[in-house]
């Protein structure tokens, strides 16, 4: 009895050392300062269902300080022939960028209200991993804010 007890959580050990290695898989990013104008990559975005589609992108242009300081907007044109159908949309806002298969940052917003040329901005991933770690939250801590923020909506939601 006390072998298979043993066993079970040597068992148990293995399988949760495996699963905490791959959740701390990093990825590598390419830095907005070697992203430059005629650059190709992939984002993936979905068209529909479920499942993400690759699409190519196309750097136009680095805007530097658009958002405030060390607020950079990668400018790309979408390729593809969902994206040159439907334009960018409000649903494709955090699909990942990558270049070379390095992740370069995330769709932010079409350039142009009326606009249906694909063309986007994206932030590039170091201002997010820099927001990102400015993020003091406990784990588990929205929870009460989302009670809070449904019972003000019930609340003002009855007609008139």
């Amino acid at each position: 009895m006390g072998k298979i007890v043993l066993s079970l959580a040597a068992l148990c050990w293995l399988l949760s050392s495996a699963v905490a290695a791959q959740n701390s898989k990093t990825f590598e990013t390419i830095p907005v300062d070697q992203i430059h104008a005629g650059m190709r990559g992939l984002a993936y975005t979905v068209f529909q269902g479920v499942k993400p589609e690759p699409m190519e992108v196309e750097v136009l242009g680095v805007m530097k300080n658009v958002n405030g300081p060390k607020g950079d907007v990668i400018l790309v044109r979408l390729h593809g022939t969902k994206v040159e159908y439907t334009g960018v949309v409000a649903g494709m806002s955090g699909s990942p960028v990558y270049f070379d298969g390095k992740l370069a940052g995330a769709l932010a917003f079409r350039i142009g209200e009326f606009s249906k040329e694909p063309i986007a901005g994206v932030t590039p991933i170091s201002e997010m991993l820099e927001i990102n770690a400015m993020d003091r939250t406990p784990a588990g801590d929205s929870a009460p804010v989302q009670a809070k923020a449904r019972n003000a909506a019930t609340k003002t939601a009855g007609p008139g």
